[in-house]
């Protein structure tokens, strides 16, 4: 029983709480993982309160990526015992050493070493790595395990996570800095943009392909409930986009010009669209609930990836 529920990586339960558990746990690593690539990128050009700031966050976003995975993988104990016990070793030792268990692992080492931000900048390089450790995690289970080419989906899906993560993770800091306001908080943001001008098509492309790839054409789409979950990721996302050309041609001008107010309008459009960003991983986290229809159908077919 337990190896064939164990057999995709990860085992198959269904409810809010499931959903809501990998939604944090994807906003807790890839926020965090974000935070640790934007220290490393811009965290010595920002004021010394908002540098210290990020520190924190990155640990507390780590601190909850943590507890998230604890929590997706004590669920699976609670279904391979019925509901009975989430306490059962046995059990625990069956789903540590599952492929669901790797991933959350590697994971956590590598949100630990987010973590250790919060310890001063000399540890940005490590933290970075750490980022890098827990969007690799997400290989090791999900979706893209089952599908064929194998070494392209997961080329395609890292790629994704990796921008995903740096997109998200920067939005808080970069509103703290739009909201200071001031010459270098202009050149900060207007750096990033010029990144995530080059970043955000390659997400963009990555993430049309994952999707192309597992779910196949529009019929398999609108026949599943992943299918309407992906549209849904893709609406919101391209909702994100939007906002992102907003600030890039209007907003980000108006705050390098010194406009009054500019500052704080960014940064509260910023903050719409990290709240947008937070929908997305849940999007996400729904897909990672049921299976493309271009996948074998199997009982375990409920992966915890993107």
């Amino acid at each position: 029983m337990i190896g064939a529920l164990l057999g995709a990586g990860e085992v198959g339960y269904a409810g809010a709480a499931a959903v809501l558990l990998r939604a944090a746990y994807h906003v807790g690593g890839l926020g965090g993982a974000g935070l640790a690539f934007f220290a490393l990128l811009f965290g010595g050009r920002l004021d010394a309160a908002d540098a210290a700031r990020l520190r924190r966050w990155a640990a507390l976003a780590a601190l909850l990526g943590i507890l998230a995975g604890l929590g997706v993988l004590a669920a699976q104990v609670g279904t391979l015992t019925a509901g009975d016990t989430f306490l059962d070793a046995e059990v625990w030792g069956v789903v540590l050493a599952s492929q669901a268990g790797a991933s959350y692992a590697l994971g956590w080492a590598g949100l630990l070493l987010v973590a250790a931000l919060a310890l001063g900048p000399r540890w940005t390089s490590a933290a970075a790595v750490g980022g890098v450790l827990a969007c690799a995690s997400h290989l090791l289970l999900g979706h893209t395990t089952q599908g064929e080419p194998r070494p392209l989906l997961a080329c395609l899906l890292f790629v994704h996570l990796l921008v995903a993560a740096f997109w998200i993770g920067s939005l808080p800091p970069l509103a703290w800095a739009a909201r200071r306001g001031g010459s270098a908080a202009a050149r900060v943001v207007e750096d990033w943009a010029r990144i995530a001008v080059l970043a955000v098509p390659v997400l963009v492309a990555a993430g049309l392909s994952l999707a192309w790839l597992l779910a196949g054409g529009p019929r398999e789409l609108l026949a599943s409930r992943y299918g309407w979950a992906l549209m849904a990721k893709v609406a919101l996302v391209a909702a994100l986009l939007g906002l992102a050309a907003w600030h890039r041609y209007r907003l980000t001008p108006a705050l390098a010009a010194g406009a009054p107010g500019a500052g704080r309008r960014l940064a509260r459009s910023i903050t719409a669209e990290a709240a947008i960003a937070i929908l997305v991983l849940y999007a996400a986290a729904e897909m990672a609930s049921t299976s493309p229809g271009n996948l074998p159908k199997r009982s375990s077919d409920r992966a915890a990836g993107m």
